[in-house]
């Protein structure tokens, strides 16, 4: 007797999952190249392999740590971030990259039919754990890639799904442009629920800006606006990716609260390790980020010069739209040759669109050389 053991489930239902991508292999093979001829322009990785100090770090780190446990307080780590950030160690809790992060505020404040603002497009994780959660989603929709949703609509939105969480991506992937502090802290002074700010970028927008990211980060808001969250990583701009590390900057009263609901030890020594030399590093990785910011300028003026239309970024990524729209005949044509950007489905806004990390210059020079040939091939309008 067979039995439908879905039933088990609080939700039977099969739940929307974030995309995943292929590996470099199977790229690789669909392209008939080796595997070290495949660049990633997809994810937005840190350009130029590892910082030197991680790489160190790494050379350095003592195999023996594996077998056992480290320190499930990270008090090490928490001290420098919240050094560097300027408020309490107690006020940062660390998770295992963003990902662990944003479901952990998600499931924290909403659940079964409470509603979850987002503006899109934006990072699918936060209606990807809204969902998990049983909330709602109620989607505040750009009409335009180059320019970003008002305040008053995302506070309409908020209203009328009375919201518990409101989801901010500033620097936003994948659009490149960023809310000015004095908008967030209007959205945080008016809202009733939570606002989270994802700031995954900020190191970039800084270095584009020629700013000292403290100036640019909504953490010194908090203090006016206990309700405002920022989330933080060390995936972009720390070349940590792989390494999976995040942290979340709470207000004074909910800081321990974080800390109590994360896994006991989501972040593993070794990545610690490496998250601690990079932080002790700063004017290496501000160097990385002037040199990428400065081939992302490159990059926007060669792809402006094909003919492309490319949205104004601060980020280390374009949002760029090629001649006559044809991003799914661009994205195959880099594909075939190994080189991978982010495309999108073709009943979105950025259906033709594509997103390209800004990476190494030879890497650049690379990407820019193909997207010449295929101008030629394609009869692209505009090369």
């Amino acid at each position: 007797m067979s039995r439908d053991l879905r039933r088990l489930l609080r939700r039977p239902d099969d739940p929307d999952a974030y995309p995943t991508e292929p590996s470099d292999e199977e790229i690789a093979a669909r392209a008939g190249i080796a595997r070290d001829e495949v660049v990633r322009f997809d994810l937005n990785t840190l350009g130029g392999g590892p910082l030197p100090a991680v790489a160190a770090a790494h050379a350095a780190w003592d195999l023996r740590r594996a077998v056992e446990y480290g320190d499930q307080q990270y008090r090490g780590l928490r001290e420098r971030l919240g050094e560097l950030a300027g408020v309490d160690a107690a006020r940062i809790a660390i998770g295992a990259g963003a990902d662990e992060l944003i479901r952990l505020v998600t499931r924290l404040s909403a659940g079964d039919g409470d509603t979850v603002v987002i503006p899109t497009p934006t990072f699918g994780m936060f209606a990807v754990e809204a969902g998990l959660a049983g909330a709602r989603v109620a989607a505040v929709e750009r009409r335009d890639p180059h320019r970003r949703q008002a305040v008053s609509d995302i506070l309409e939105a908020a209203r009328a799904g009375a919201a518990r969480l409101t989801w901010l991506c500033s620097p936003n992937n994948p659009t490149g442009d960023a809310y000015p502090r004095d908008e967030i802290a209007h959205l945080a002074a008016e809202l009733e629920g939570m606002l989270v700010v994802d700031e995954a970028y900020l190191e970039f927008a800084a270095a584009t800006l020629d700013a000292p990211v403290t100036a640019l980060t909504a953490i010194g808001l908090q203090d006016d606006h206990p309700n405002l969250l920022v989330l933080r990583s060390m995936a972009k701009a720390y070349g940590l990716a792989g390494a999976r590390i995040g942290y979340l900057v709470s207000p004074s009263w909910l800081g321990e609260r974080m800390n109590v609901e994360r896994l006991p030890l989501p972040v593993g020594s070794h990545t610690e390790a490496l998250a601690l030399a990079a932080l002790e590093d700063t004017d290496a990785a501000e160097a990385r980020h002037r040199l990428i910011v400065g081939e992302r300028a490159r990059m926007a003026e060669a792809l402006s010069a094909f003919g492309w239309d490319v949205v104004a970024s601060v980020t280390n990524f374009l949002l760029a739209r090629p001649p006559g729209g044809l991003a799914t005949v661009v994205a195959s044509g880099l594909l075939s040759r190994g080189l991978v950007v982010r495309d999108y489905p073709l009943d979105s806004l950025l259906a033709s669109w594509l997103r390209i990390t800004a990476r190494a210059p030879r890497e650049n020079a690379r990407l820019l050389g193909a997207v010449r040939e295929l101008a030629v091939d394609e009869g692209l309008a505009g090369a």
